[in-house]
């Protein structure tokens, strides 16, 4: 069985338990599905059974072991998931309503001016360029977001659960971040990796690549 079969049995299976397309789920921000208990386990089972037909179907043995979304809620950090994840519920409301609209306004204004600034640049890969582009954006918007989150769950939340809520946040931005970092680096393309994603897995460009790029 092939990835694109396991993922279009999850895909099913999805949307059958949960009554909605799957196209329109994300996993970040956090989905009110997976804030609610009973639809919180359920998600986790199918993801679970995603991964194990990864792991054994596909013959991915990393695949319970490497970062996703449903990873890091449903295994490595699921016991602070739990923990925190009325806290969420409760500032999420309001969280989507302010933080998606003005974080999306603010990555969209930015991207359109770094495209005129580039307007001269020349790319190699039309694909390659517009994924790096994306996921430039993708940690721009989820840096914006945990910013204008935090004062709302402080607001909504009593001080030591909203705490430990931006650090589960926090968390999973930032392994989004060395994930995508980590990739960049095996691929070879570790110079191409967004800014925004390099400041947020904390990772630094080699120097002495610098210096040949400039050569």
């Amino acid at each position: 069985m092939s990835v694109v079969r396991c993922n279009a049995k999850f895909q099913h299976d999805f949307e059958y338990s949960f009554n909605m397309s799957a196209t329109i789920f994300y996993d970040f921000p956090f989905h009110p599905l997976v804030l609610d208990h009973t639809t919180f386990l359920l998600y986790c089972k199918l993801a679970e059974q995603r991964t194990k037909c990864y792991v054994e179907q596909c013959k991915d043995s990393s695949a319970d072991t490497v970062f996703s979304p449903s990873n890091f809620i449903c295994s490595f950090k699921r016991s602070h998931f739990t923990e925190v994840r009325q806290c969420l519920a409760d500032a999420e409301p309001i969280t989507f309503l302010k933080c998606d609209h003005q974080c999306h306004d603010e990555v969209v204004r930015t991207s359109s001016e770094q495209k005129d600034h580039g307007m001269n640049q020349v790319f190699s890969s039309s694909d390659l360029t517009r994924y790096e582009k994306e996921l430039g954006m993708l940690c721009s918007f989820q840096t914006c977001y945990l910013q204008c989150m935090i004062p709302i769950v402080d607001e909504v939340c009593v001080p030591e659960m909203a705490q430990k809520t931006v650090e589960l946040v926090r968390s999973f931005i930032q392994w989004h971040a060395t994930d995508i970092s980590d990739w960049h680096a095996v691929a070879g393309r570790f110079e191409e990796l967004p800014e925004s994603c390099r400041q947020l897995a904390g990772v630094q460009p080699d120097p002495v690549l610098q210096l040949i790029s400039r050569e």
